[in-house]
């Protein structure tokens, strides 16, 4: 599970027979914990602990650098500690360049040489797999070794592209398990970083398919369909002026669902999109959808080029027999949804 307080909230159990082990995961495998589906359980030897540590390495957002926390009170929220005790988190600004420097480390560690050696660690890894947070709690004092008993990584997503060898354990909306078109979107901008496309996507219960731009104006989409009484099948947006193609291979996710009763491409007025190239894209992959859609396509776009894409999206329609309804910029995104909530009732029932 990528949640914490685990321990607190009794998933974090010590088996010393086969029995209890098998009483644990019958009552977590499956379940509902702290939001998410309990899929895996893992295994660790118990190892006698001497003295936990707190230590982490993440990002400065204000100093733009990174730092480095440490603390002698391991095991336990940092968060209550800086509450009660907050000088007894030290902390090291580290330079970015060079990394933390030992003068620096040894000014904050118990003079023991394997706490500097941990941290140079921790800052290989931190810098090498472009992480945000590396937080290992507790670091433990065992036996006169240093072990990170447990750890909590975020990475970047923007560097994944540079570690193509880390299978990442995809986490879907509100910490569901992923669906297979969330994954499937995911991977266009991960194999392609020409503007955005898929890169959020999140599957719903509705029946209305959703393409939207614009960070503010998407989510406007989606309110104003609810308003109006219709469901979206999904929320996902393309922009930054993708290609033909990402467009294309978003369509032909987003559309390849059974059971839609309607499609509204909907976004604010574009700067830099080229709406002839990504309604290009759109057509593309409408035709790739079998059986072809009758449902009704609402188009709400404005920007470079939009004249022109809606006397080719026209001629489209025309010729392929699908069932446009075209608004430029000067139509409220509102007055859109509520066109598409309207066409969508009225073709589910016809049929």
């Amino acid at each position: 599970m990528l949640s914490g307080k685990r321990g607190k909230a009794g998933a974090i159990k010590v088996c010393t027979t086969e029995a209890a082990l098998n009483t644990f995961a019958k009552q977590f495998l499956d379940k509902d914990f702290q939001g998410e589906q309990v899929r895996f359980i893992i295994l660790a030897e118990k190892i006698e602990i001497d003295h936990e540590y707190y230590i982490s390495i993440t990002y400065d957002t204000e100093k733009k650098i990174p730092f480095l926390l440490f603390c002698e009170e391991g095991g336990v929220d940092i968060e209550e500690v800086k509450a009660k005790d907050p000088q007894k988190i030290l902390r090291v600004d580290i330079n970015p360049l060079f990394g933390p420097s030992q003068k620096d480390l040894a000014k904050i560690f118990p003079k023991e040489p394997n706490f500097c050696d941990f941290a140079l660690r921790l800052w290989d890894v931190f810098w090498k797999y472009d992480l945000r947070l590396c937080e290992v709690n507790p670091l433990a004092r065992s036996s006169g070794k240093l072990i990170a008993v447990d750890a909590k990584v975020i990475l970047d997503d923007s560097g994944l592209v540079r570690h193509k060898n880390i299978e990442v354990f995809q986490k879907g909306a509100i910490s569901a398990i992923p669906t297979q078109r969330e994954l499937a979107a995911k991977k266009i901008d991960a194999e392609d970083y020409r503007g955005s496309a898929g890169s959020t996507f999140i599957e719903f219960e509705g029946d209305i398919a959703i393409l939207a731009s614009g960070g503010g104006a998407s989510l406007l989409v989606m309110d104003a369909l609810l308003a109006f009484g219709a469901k979206p099948a999904n929320y996902t947006e393309y922009s930054g002026n993708p290609p033909r193609e990402k467009v294309e291979k978003l369509a032909e996710i987003t559309l390849g669902r059974e059971g839609l009763s309607g499609c509204l491409v909907a976004g604010a007025y574009a700067n830099f999109t080229d709406i002839f190239e990504t309604l290009g894209g759109f057509a593309d992959g409408l035709l790739k959808i079998k059986p072809k859609p009758n449902y009704p396509i609402v188009i709400r776009r404005g920007g470079p080029r939009q004249e022109e894409a809606y006397i080719m999206l026209e001629k489209f329609a025309k010729k392929e027999g699908f069932d446009f309804h075209l608004f430029g910029p000067d139509t409220p995104i509102s007055v859109a949804c509520q066109k598409m909530a309207e066409l969508s009732k009225k073709y589910k029932d016809q049929k």
